[in-house]
């Protein structure tokens, strides 16, 4: 709670709850609550797959603001394998009603690279059919595995004008 308040001291407006895996924190509720009571605007940021209707409820009651969901792909099987975890993309559709279903505001953050960006006309279809408030489209950062593996992330200069053509 010292922290939130110092931070707020310091001209912090926001605090994301980030990861890692911020869901996997048992204090993540305690995390949300002191960053609220401290007057920062708190936005969880996950991969939604250990996120429950239980936890979503403690967090909002804590006072959390908002839920920034990643996403690998539009399709299931391609997402799956990108994120190396089966059933994954079902659960984040799950979680993306949840989010909407509490009231709270809903992000839809897609990674982009080589293997997903052929899809970014299909990401955005599934940000609107999952009624998502905004869709946030962040190309990967290149670091730890993504660094090693850059060379099958790296979009080709046609994927990059034509993700920039359907994003115009």
């Amino acid at each position: 709670a010292d922290v939130c308040a110092q931070a707020v001291e310091l001209g912090c407006l926001q605090a994301h709850l980030s990861g890692g895996e911020p869901t996997a924190r048992r204090e993540i509720v305690y995390i949300a609550a002191a960053a609220h009571e401290a007057g920062l605007y708190t936005n969880l940021i996950t991969a939604g797959v250990l996120l429950d209707a239980p936890l979503l409820s403690r967090l909002k009651a804590a006072g959390l603001d908002h839920v920034q969901l990643s996403i690998q792909d539009a399709e299931a099987a391609a997402a799956e394998r990108i994120g190396g975890m089966k059933g994954a993309h079902l659960r984040k559709q799950q979680v993306a009603k949840l989010v909407r279903d509490s009231g709270l505001p809903l992000t839809l953050n897609a990674v982009v690279h080589r293997q997903n960006l052929h899809n970014l006309s299909a990401i955005i279809e599934l940000a609107l059919a999952w009624d998502a408030a905004r869709l946030e489209v962040a190309h990967v950062q290149y670091y730890g595995w993504a660094l090693e593996n850059r060379a099958a992330l790296l979009p080709t200069r046609a994927q990059l004008d034509q993700a920039t053509h359907i994003v115009e």
